[in-house]
């Protein structure tokens, strides 16, 4: 089995943050070592886009064989491995049924030496099902326009239960010019046009923030 040693990674659920995207506060794995796989590209692709479950005897080969540094010591992390293919890899980590459930991009540096060291291996045959197939995500907001994009969602939600209509009436008008008395058709039409039009998601958010000072 082949190894990479001493590289980091984000584990997440269900959620991949580019390298660059990381946070101070996300809590980072600092690793050992941990085993590599060299895969087909449809392979690589399902494994990193979709849910899937590996067969059980593919479990049992990465058992345990993943350490990582906890504040008290080295510790083994019981189901982890990184699929490459050419330069892309990821990190996987699976519960007891094989099921991914945990997913980390990696460095552009470290997936560079994971590309290296297995240039001249073949490609592995890994035994999995898929799941789910999930929808890939090509909005190409960043992590931060990503979570304020929820947070501007979930601020128009809470104006629509809460019945404050002349808040949304108001960002309605300031967005579209134009009149509306329809709330479903507003916070809709509000939420919608920020996940596809990026102007007018700054000067939504630029607007909640002035009202938000002001009190409005």
């Amino acid at each position: 089995m082949n190894y990479i040693y001493d590289i980091t990674l984000n584990l997440n659920k269900n959620k991949l943050y580019e390298f660059y995207e990381w946070k101070e506060d996300d809590e980072p794995e600092f690793i050992l070592k941990i085993p590599i796989f060299r895969v087909d590209k449809e392979t690589f692709l399902d494994i990193k886009n979709n849910e899937i479950t590996v067969d059980k005897s593919f479990l049992s080969s990465i058992e345990d064989k993943t350490e990582s540094y906890f504040p008290n010591g080295i510790g083994v992390i019981r189901y982890a491995c990184i699929f490459s293919y050419d330069d892309n890899c990821v990190a996987i980590e699976f519960d007891s049924e094989g099921n991914n459930y945990m997913k980390s991009n990696i460095s552009i540096d470290e997936e560079y030496e994971i590309a290296n060291s297995l240039s001249d291996i073949k490609y592995n045959i890994v035994d999995y099902k898929v799941k789910k197939k999930n929808k890939i995500n090509n909005n190409f907001f960043t992590r931060n326009e990503q979570e304020l994009l929820n947070y501007i969602s979930s601020k128009i939600e809470s104006m629509k239960e809460n019945n404050e209509n002349s808040k949304l009436k108001y960002l309605f008008y300031e967005l579209y010019e134009e009149k509306c008395d329809d709330i479903e058709k507003i916070c809709n039409k509000l939420i919608n046009s920020i996940k596809i039009d990026n102007n007018k998601f700054k000067k939504l958010n630029n607007i909640l923030t002035l009202s938000e000072n002001s009190k409005l």
